[in-house]
């Protein structure tokens, strides 16, 4: 009995600890939330990509780069600008630099000599037409040619005659017709093939070199063959379009206007074109022609322009996009102008850069309206006066996105 109620004291005195332990801990706790503080946390940092820290950013060049490349300013001005207008149009062949060659008897193709991209000079071959028609002409040309020779030696033969009195004047003045007649009609067949496409150089040496009944189609610019429609032995008729050949180092395009913008266009205007082949590259032409009729469907006119191709650059049917430089004899009401290349984009925005008048510049969003030549027109974002980097506004830009 006495074991027993000594293991209960010990079991409560345990339970006593285990319980007094638990409450010390639970109270200790709850001082400690109640008495500590908790430190503040550290200030964010400004974030390098933040617009706004980088618009109040102060930009110069390092004294090196200021010296080999100078910054150059100029203030933003009311000026009238004189709007460009700005087009998609084609590429096409300069029709003063364009030809279609064709036979001009009917016949069989006998021989081709040029296809498709090859290059051309004037006169050259392009290939050979076989027809009876042709044989027919040059056996023409020879018969007149051997009556010919018979009516100059008659002719001769009768003015001696008649100078000793043997024969009559008559019979001179009859041989001297007949001679001319037989001159006319070698003339008329030396024609006749010129007409069907032999050179005088063909037409000479017939008499020497039999070259049946085939005729040449030569070129009669200097060009490239941008088409060929016929093929080895193929029968075709006289006329028929058988090459195109263009001289691509002279070219169109041909742009679609509205009547609206046709009064700020004149021929001669300069003009800018850029193709997506070639990008940052500028082609520089001339308004040739702007034809003077609307259409009813579009109310649109067309406009011819010319370039230069000397490099070969440019494509027939290719699509660019023409810039016709403003004309500043017709310009609009003052605007606030800035130069083209005052202007960089950051961030797909629009922005100058403006002097500080101590050497410094700070980046400032602008909003853009019309261009016209070298200048730029400024909606919003800078007064009249106010100095921008012009030359070298690119140079800032990097030292911004350093």
């Amino acid at each position: 009995m006495t074991i027993r109620l000594r293991r209960h004291a010990w079991i409560a005195i345990a339970v006593a600890i285990i319980l007094g332990l638990v409450l010390s801990l639970v109270l200790g706790g709850r001082t400690a939330g109640v008495g500590a503080r908790v430190p503040a946390a550290p200030p964010a940092a400004a974030s390098d990509g933040d617009p706004a820290a980088a618009a109040a950013r102060a930009l110069a060049l390092p004294e090196g780069a200021a010296a080999r490349n100078p910054v150059r300013t100029t203030p933003a001005a009311l000026v009238r600008l004189a709007r460009d207008i700005q087009v998609i149009g084609t590429v096409a062949p300069d029709q003063d630099h364009f030809a279609l060659v064709g036979p001009l008897v009917s016949g069989r193709v006998a021989r081709l000599a040029v296809g498709v991209g090859d290059r051309l000079r004037r006169g050259q071959i392009l290939g050979e037409i076989e027809s009876a028609e042709v044989g027919e002409a040059r056996a023409a040309l020879i018969a007149a040619k051997a009556r010919y020779i018979a009516a100059e030696a008659n002719l001769r033969r009768e003015t001696d005659l008649s100078q000793r009195r043997i024969s009559s004047s008559r019979e001179r003045e009859l041989a001297q017709a007949q001679w001319v007649g037989d001159k006319a009609g070698v003339r008329a067949a030396a024609e006749r093939l010129r007409a069907i496409g032999l050179s005088n150089a063909d037409i000479d040496a017939i008499d020497h070199r039999d070259l049946g009944g085939r005729v040449p189609m030569r070129s009669p610019i200097d060009g490239t063959v941008i088409d060929r429609t016929i093929t080895l032995g193929q029968a075709i008729e006289r006329a028929t379009d058988a090459f195109k050949i263009a001289d691509l180092s002279h070219l169109w395009v041909n742009l679609e206007l509205y009547e609206k913008d046709l009064s700020r266009v004149r021929v001669d205007q300069e003009v800018e074109v850029r193709a997506e082949a070639f990008p940052g590259e500028i082609f520089r032409g001339r308004v040739a022609y702007i034809v003077p009729v609307i259409d009813e469907a579009t109310r649109t006119a067309k406009v011819r322009l010319e370039f230069e191709n000397h490099e070969g650059r440019l494509s027939l049917g290719q699509l660019v996009t023409a810039r016709i430089i403003g004309d500043g004899h017709r310009g609009s009401p003052e605007v606030l102008t800035v130069p083209r290349n005052a202007v960089e984009r950051v961030e797909g925005r629009p922005v100058v850069f403006v002097t500080d008048g101590a050497g410094a510049f700070r980046q400032r969003a602008v909003e853009l309206g019309a261009s016209g030549g070298d200048l730029v027109e400024i909606r919003a974002g800078l007064a009249a006066g106010e100095v921008v980097a012009a030359n070298g506004a690119f140079l800032l830009k990097s030292e911004l996105l350093r």
